[in-house]
C-alpha cells in the first residue's frame, strides 16, 4: 500500500514553474526543484516521472493560463497577464523546441490561441535580459548597425 501524498501538486508544480523560469530547464536541476517544491526526489519522480515531466506539466499549466488569460473580446495583452508563465514559454522555446517538434507545435498553437505575438515574445525576452523596455524599443540600433567592438 503506497503512502499518502503529503504535498499538493498545484503548489509544487506553481513552486517548479518559477525555478524553471528563472534558471531555465537544464539551469535547474533536481535538487534545485526538491528545494523550491519542498517535495522529496522520490516523490517528484513518483508523480511526473523525470525532471522533463515535471517541465512538462509546468509548461502545460503557463499555457492553459496563458489562454485563459486571452478572453475573447479582452483588449489586455495575455503576454501582460503571466510573466512567470511566458518566462517559461520562453524557456520552452529556446531550449526545448529546437529540438522537439511535438513541444514547438504545442507552443505555436498555444501562443496563437492566447494571441501572443513574436513582438511580445521579444519584449519580454529583453525585459528579462534587463536590455529594454517598451519606450528603448524605439531607439533600439536598426540590424544593419555594426556590433559593439
Amino acid at each position: 500500500m503506497g503512502r499518502r501524498r503529503t504535498f499538493i501538486e498545484n503548489e509544487a508544480i506553481d513552486s517548479a514553474t518559477a525555478v524553471f523560469a528563472e534558471r531555465g530547464f537544464a539551469g535547474a536541476s533536481v535538487d534545485d526543484l526538491v528545494r523550491a517544491t519542498g517535495v522529496n526526489r522520490a516523490s517528484l519522480y513518483g508523480v511526473f516521472g523525470s525532471k522533463d515531466g515535471l517541465f512538462q506539466r509546468c509548461l502545460t499549466e503557463a499555457l492553459a493560463a496563458l489562454s485563459a488569460a486571452a478572453a475573447p473580446g479582452d483588449s489586455a495583452d495575455a503576454a501582460e497577464a503571466g510573466r512567470e508563465e511566458l518566462d517559461l514559454v520562453l524557456v520552452a522555446l529556446m531550449e526545448l523546441a529546437p529540438g522537439d517538434a511535438a513541444v514547438r507545435e504545442a507552443l505555436e498553437v498555444a501562443l496563437d490561441r492566447a494571441e501572443i505575438t513574436a513582438e511580445a515574445l521579444g519584449r519580454r525576452l529583453l525585459e528579462r535580459a534587463g536590455a529594454a523596455t517598451s519606450s528603448s524599443a524605439s531607439s533600439a540600433p536598426t540590424a544593419s548597425a555594426s556590433p559593439p567592438t
